[in-house]
């Protein structure tokens, strides 16, 4: 399923005092089975940009298009739209109101007008790629970690069985293991193929690990676009910012700088360390 943005601006409270243009003449495609990081500063207009994929904000000017279906026509129904691509915001934790964690993840399947076999399927498959040990299913929501929580709530949505999964700073506000396993947990979704996967992050390091493709935003606008390698070539652009480039990409530089042979667009822990191994060697590939 293609995401296409066609020069796409967005003006909170227009006509007024606080007036703001949060997009400006954005465009932009997103393939079907990408893995997208869409990266900015606080205030560059990702998570705005992120709410138009399922028409949850409309373009105050320009066009959006979910699989050729302008999501501005009268005609498309946005109830579909928003089967097709999921939303999961920041701290989706707090969105919780089920008793039960099965009920909570078998909400959405369940306005679909699914037989309760079907619902529990879902609900386990769901449960089951975001890690949830099927003897929590019974236990209220409320009862479980700040992690535990945002796991259910993801899973409530990919119990929809979205083509799009768009994750607003999934990540967010977990201590260090808990972020880890988190990001670990859609990067192995994305792996299991067909879902096409966008995550939105301010974190260089987490969309350099994962991601194929990051859009970079910037007061409004696409700043950057390409594959990890292309965007981290642009390090004084990214600093400017207020970005900065991923702690391999930093390290690698001052090793390059101190005399160790290291190639350029070097910004994985495992292309590192194998420069590094190579260095030992004394077999040099910059």
């Amino acid at each position: 399923m293609s995401i296409e943005v066609v020069n796409a601006t967005y003006i909170y409270m227009p006509g007024t005092p606080f007036e703001l243009k949060a997009l400006d003449g954005v465009s932009l495609r997103i393939e079907d089975g990408e893995f997208v990081g869409l990266i900015g500063h606080t205030g560059s207009g990702k998570s705005t940009l992120a709410q138009h994929f399922n028409a949850l904000l409309k373009p105050s000017l320009g066009s959006v298009y979910v699989n050729a279906l302008n999501l501005n026509d009268k005609d498309t129904s946005l109830k579909q739209v928003r089967r097709e691509v999921g939303l999961v915001f920041q701290y989706p934790e707090y969105q919780l109101f089920e008793e039960t964690v099965r009920k909570d993840i078998a909400f959405g399947p369940a306005n679909l007008g699914l037989s309760e076999e079907q619902i529990e399927a879902r609900v386990l498959e769901a449960a089951q790629i975001v890690g949830i040990p099927e003897d929590m299913l019974d236990k209220s929501p409320f009862e479980l970690s700040g992690g535990q929580k945002r796991r259910v709530a993801i899973a409530g949505v990919i119990a929809m069985r979205p083509q799009v999964l768009v994750l607003d700073e999934p990540a967010a506000g977990l201590d260090p293991r808990g972020r880890t396993e988190m990001l670990e947990m859609v990067r192995n979704y994305h792996a299991r193929g067909g879902v096409t996967v966008i995550m939105v992050s301010h974190s260089m390091d987490d969309v350099a690990r994962l991601c194929s493709r990051i859009i970079v935003m910037n007061r409004g606008v696409v700043a950057l676009d390409g594959t990890p390698r292309e965007v981290f070539a642009h390090g004084d652009e990214l600093k400017a910012m207020g970005l900065g480039v991923p702690a391999c990409a930093e390290l690698s530089n001052r090793l390059r700088q101190k005399g160790f042979c290291i190639p350029d667009g070097v910004f994985s822990p495992d292309e590192l360390a194998e420069a590094i191994r190579n260095n030992l060697k004394g077999d040099c590939h910059a």
